[in-house]
């Protein structure tokens, strides 16, 4: 009986171009911050702005990280059922406030709108210094197969 190594769809690293698109077609994301102690991780409802990422805040550790231009992750994933593919995109950059006049009127034009309560009235982009993104094919659970299985089996009986 001869073994046949498994062959899988390859993964496909997206190109700018289509990393705008994912995250134009998407509406929420996740920021990563390196806090004092440990990261933290931040959902935020954002839209995409002259190649940037916006979203709006209140005064607290995403505003204090925005004016301290802090470096940060950004990460948008998706899944498409008629495909059967998931697609991530990644912003390594840093955040920065919206701090001049013409610009907050500009956000406040943008269609974002804060999906929890509060004030939310600072406006925070994600100004990306790399981006990246690939997309594949998701794995049918039935194909998982974990030598973990075989010894648990083995135990038990």
């Amino acid at each position: 009986m001869s073994s046949q190594p498994m062959r899988y769809p390859p993964v496909t690293e997206l190109s700018t171009e289509q990393c705008w698109a994912s995250l134009r077609g998407a509406v929420v994301g996740r920021l990563a911050v390196a806090g004092p102690e440990h990261p933290e991780l931040f959902p935020v409802n954002y839209v995409v702005d002259h190649g940037t990422v916006v979203f709006r805040t209140d005064p607290g550790a995403k505003l204090a990280a925005s004016l301290d231009e802090a470096r940060v992750a950004f990460e948008v994933d998706g899944f498409e059922p008629s495909t059967n593919e998931a697609w991530s995109v990644v912003i390594k950059g840093q955040l920065e406030p919206v701090l001049q006049t013409a610009e907050i009127v500009d956000a406040v034009a943008l269609p974002l709108f804060p999906w929890q309560s509060g004030e939310k009235a600072f406006f925070v982009r994600v100004v990306p210094v790399a981006l990246s993104g690939r997309r594949f094919v998701v794995a049918d659970p039935a194909r998982w197969v974990s030598p973990l299985t075989g010894l648990r089996r083995a135990r038990e009986e």
